[in-house]
């Protein structure tokens, strides 16, 4: 799985091998700001070229697909949680961007707050 760190701590980017072009991303509010809430994004990568299909092409943009924002911070277990759960069933991502806004990512105490898009 590629992750990574962005943004001195502020975004974590978890893109596990094998999902289908899904990966996620977990996003801490900016210190100061109270009405920000923490984010956890899964999103999609999507072929530039609408002929290429995804796997065959030569460039892509991630697009969001669902949000779950949270008004308290998750714990380091939690985002560990789903590191590893992601990593383990990188289809996972997949299964939970079909996910509507109000339900819960499986496995997760995470409610979809918003979807994206079509």
């Amino acid at each position: 799985m590629l992750a990574s760190l962005d943004d001195a701590g502020s975004v974590t980017f978890a893109e596990p091998y094998d999902s289908d072009g899904f990966y996620m991303t977990v996003q801490a509010p900016e210190p100061g700001d109270a009405d920000a809430s923490w984010e956890i994004e899964i999103g999609r990568w999507e072929p530039d070229d609408p002929d290429e299909a995804y796997g065959d092409h030569t460039s892509a943009t991630g697009s969001s697909v669902i949000c779950c924002a949270l008004r308290v911070a998750p714990s380091a277990e939690e985002i560990v949680h789903l590191l590893k759960s992601v990593d383990e069933k990188p289809l996972l991502l997949a299964e939970w961007a079909e996910a509507p806004v109000g339900a819960d990512l499986a496995g997760t105490k995470l409610v979809v707050t918003q979807r994206y898009g079509s």
